[in-house]
């Protein structure tokens, strides 16, 4: 089989554990069975949240040509190129 279809039914699994965990905590009226996957939830958006931030903050970003001064382009021209 396949290793990514071997990581789908693995995922398939878990789901359907935590979904059932999920139903059994329900059924009983424990808090945590809501206050985990509401915390789990949260904290992935924070991490995603995050980590588009850092990627925006590290990206370097490139002056259009149209931006860049005349006294600039012109030198660039005229330069060796290596």
């Amino acid at each position: 089989m396949d290793r990514s279809k071997v990581g789908g039914i693995i995922i398939c699994v878990v789901s359907l554990v935590a979904a059932g965990l999920f139903i059994w905590g329900v059924a009983v009226r424990n808090y945590w069975a809501i206050a985990i996957p509401v915390l789990i939830g949260f904290l992935g958006i924070l991490a995603l949240t995050f980590w588009i931030g850092w990627t925006i903050a590290v990206t370097e970003a490139e002056v259009p040509a149209s931006q860049i001064p005349e006294e600039t382009a012109s030198q660039e021209s005229t330069s060796p190129s290596s």
